[in-house]
């Protein structure tokens, strides 16, 4: 009997968990439809707007127009974001296309507008999602009085919004406040290493100083990551400590360092290339071969076609990869695909084909 009951009250349990599923999936639906509702209700009324805007026949009646549409924004930002989208995208006026007067109109708007203001607000008052964005907006409009405010941001538990907060800081050029972000996450290596790429491709400031900054205090794993990131942006003043990371015993140092050393294309770099073009490391063979396809001396062709037979994979197609972009003569081309090494004919077929396939 006992048995029995419990199994009627779990049967009721569960039938009551499923009910409140119901209820909340029912209401979620209800507030999208709401949501998508207004969203089409405004859209509606910003096209009449905007349209008043765009094709109003005299400047005083544009002013009107401005004027009205500036009232149905009402310091909504999503309501100013899709008019400010309606007018880059309309056709049929001569706004079309003529980014000039586009960026004129816009501007009139937000003189009127001040979408500063409704960011500021938005970080003010708004959730943890509102803050973030606000914070990316007011770094894009170069809002650098609310910089302080945006650097508070970063102290917070919320993961999203301390790295929307410390991308606008990045957007600003602030020098410390985003390297004392990167040094906090540094231990965190699945996060950090896209983060480091995204900061530097996004830094308004000088990157050479931030490296700078961040490479006296981080750790090996940041070093390795920002030396490989720096491939991007060659700098000359850290050219001696990839040297020295490349001459090493550290394989992911090396790495890192053969990877920087070879963006450079300088021809003195030859020897170290060529030294890790022959490691044991497939990774360091691999990102040699790469370094010495930019110089142009027979030695390094030589290499570079020695590695089409290299027992890893990865290392005969950076080389096919390469050797198609270095001077090689049509002979030198037609002797590796027609010969007795068929890793290198393969290699190299392989590139071709893919060539011909994307032109």
């Amino acid at each position: 009997m006992k048995i029995e009951l419990i199994s009627v009250l779990a049967l009721l349990f569960c039938l009551l968990i499923i009910g409140i599923e119901y209820i909340m999936h029912y209401r979620l639906a209800e507030l999208q439809d709401e949501h998508t509702a207004r969203i089409e209700n405004i859209r509606h009324r910003l096209d009449v707007h905007v349209e008043g805007v765009l094709y109003a026949p005299t400047d005083s009646s544009r002013e009107s127009e401005i004027n009205a549409l500036t009232d149905e924004i009402n310091g909504d930002y999503e309501v100013y974001e899709m008019a400010v989208s309606t007018i880059r995208t309309h056709k049929g006026t001569s706004y079309h296309d003529d980014i000039e007067a586009q960026d004129l109109l816009i501007k009139q708007i937000d003189e009127k507008v001040d979408p500063v203001s409704i960011y500021a607000k938005m970080l003010d008052e708004g959730n943890v999602y509102h803050k973030g964005y606000a914070c990316r907006r007011l770094a894009e409009m170069n809002a650098m009085e609310y910089r302080d405010k945006i650097k508070e941001c970063i102290d917070t538990k919320n993961r999203d919004l301390a790295y929307n907060a410390a991308m606008a800081l990045c957007h600003m050029g602030d020098l410390y406040e985003v390297a004392e972000y990167l040094l906090s996450i540094q231990d965190d290596h699945m996060y950090s290493g896209r983060i480091v790429n995204e900061f530097f491709a996004q830094f308004t400031g000088d990157r050479r100083e931030l490296a700078e900054l961040l490479f006296e205090k981080c750790n090996k794993y940041m070093k390795c990551t920002i030396i490989k990131t720096l491939e991007k942006y060659p700098i000359d003043a850290f050219r001696p400590m990839y040297i020295e990371g490349a001459s090493g015993n550290d394989t992911q140092l090396k790495i890192a360092c053969v990877k920087a050393l070879g963006a450079f294309g300088y021809p003195e770099d030859e020897q170290i290339l060529q030294m890790a073009a022959q490691d044991n490391d497939w990774v360091i063979r691999s990102s040699a071969v790469r370094g010495l396809s930019r110089l142009k001396s027979p030695t390094a062709l030589a290499t570079v076609k020695h590695a089409l037979g290299d027992k890893e994979w990865w290392v005969r197609q950076t080389a096919a990869q390469a050797i198609t972009k270095m001077d090689i003569m049509p002979s030198d081309l037609e002797e590796i695909l027609g010969g007795y090494d068929r890793f290198a004919a393969d290699a190299v077929k392989n590139v071709l084909y893919k060539t011909v396939d994307t032109e």
